[in-house]
């Protein structure tokens, strides 16, 4: 089975081919690359890699001033162990940032609102190309995931997703971004995966990276290496794109296997999901299934963490996006709030 690659603006022009070969590829395989040539190319990929890199490979200090656990906003650095996937520790560093955004004017601010926030940077007197760096992937990257969700909604029937505030989505997507360190060291030797098979929470996942070691599962239970041509990013859906398309788009399964590494990586990974304060809907998928013109199950995997307890795929009350996605960050860095210090 072969990863499909779809350029961007056949994509953002609503090009029937390109949506039909990433309706395809979602379906079968769970992601696809996408060519973001002529606007971006494989430097502006290695400008960022070598910002990363940078910083990954600074003193001690430099990384620990900005840890996670100074932010009641999670966004920070995380050291190899201090983050887990499905209940083993990770062996990877990560960097923790997202969209800088002021809470909506509430008379009773909600526990969610945390989420909103601000980034930990840096001292720009150590990494001075590290900030303008990321900012100008922030630029970019936020279009990718405009065009695919609604690449992605279209191939439901479902338009207009994005741009107002009653839109399905909100008027923009929010997201949350790491930049990611495997380091190769002695001390990983003999580890078979240095991140667990998972799914990701979110509607969708674009990452790009510096060399192989990604694998993803197709739905029929094959692994495939995930190996993008130059000036390509990856492109996955997550559980939330599951839960809102009654299951027509399920997550993605993926890892990072030790087999595949040829050294150290780094992989910069961004995830989408609707604006924090929109009301999310799920949709019937029966509309796009008879169009497809197969008879394959179409169901919300029971064990999606979107899913309240007891509450059932095919019928799911409209949610508040912002308040399951906190409960989620809870799982992954369970702390105290007594932890959080400046």
């Amino acid at each position: 089975m072969r990863i499909p690659t779809v350029r961007i603006g056949a994509l953002a022009a609503h090009d029937p081919a390109a949506i039909a070969a990433v309706r395809q590829a979602t379906r079968q395989i769970g992601l696809f690359y996408l060519d973001l040539r002529p606007g971006i190319g494989a430097e502006t990929f290695d400008e960022l890699f070598v910002e990363t890199r940078r910083f990954f490979h600074a003193a001690p200090e430099v990384k620990s001033a900005i840890s996670v656990r100074h932010s009641p906003h999670y966004r920070g650095f995380v050291a190899p162990r201090e983050e887990s996937t499905n209940g083993t520790a990770d062996l990877k560093e990560s960097w923790e940032f997202g969209r800088e955004a002021t809470p909506p004017a509430d008379a009773e601010p909600q526990d969610w609102f945390v989420m909103y926030g601000g980034n930990q940077w840096p001292d720009p007197a150590h990494l001075p190309g590290f900030r303008p760096t990321v900012d100008r992937y922030t630029e970019w990257v936020s279009q990718v995931g405009r065009t695919v969700v609604e690449a992605l909604s279209r191939s439901m029937g479902q338009h207009d997703v994005l741009g107002k505030p009653d839109s399905a989505f909100g008027e923009d997507l929010h997201w949350f971004s790491r930049l990611i360190f495997y380091r190769d060291s002695d001390e990983y030797r003999g580890e078979d995966v240095r991140l667990g098979e998972h799914t990701d929470s979110g509607m969708l996942t674009v990452s790009i990276q510096d060399s192989d070691g990604l694998e993803v599962r197709t739905q029929d239970g094959e692994w495939l290496l995930v190996s993008p041509p130059p000036g390509a990013c990856v492109v996955f859906t997550g559980e939330l794109m599951g839960l809102w398309s009654g299951g027509y788009y399920p997550a993605c399964r993926h890892r990072v296997h030790a087999d595949n590494l040829r050294g150290d990586r780094v992989s910069v990974i961004s995830f989408f999901i609707p604006e924090l304060g929109s009301v999310l809907r799920p949709i019937d998928p029966a509309e796009a299934v008879a169009a497809e013109g197969t008879d394959a199950a179409v169901a919300v995997a029971a064990d999606n963490p979107w899913l309240r307890p007891g509450e059932r795929g095919d019928a799911v009350e409209p949610f508040v996006v912002g308040e399951r996605e906190w409960a989620r960050v809870h799982e992954i860095f369970p702390r105290d709030e007594q932890e959080v210090t400046k």
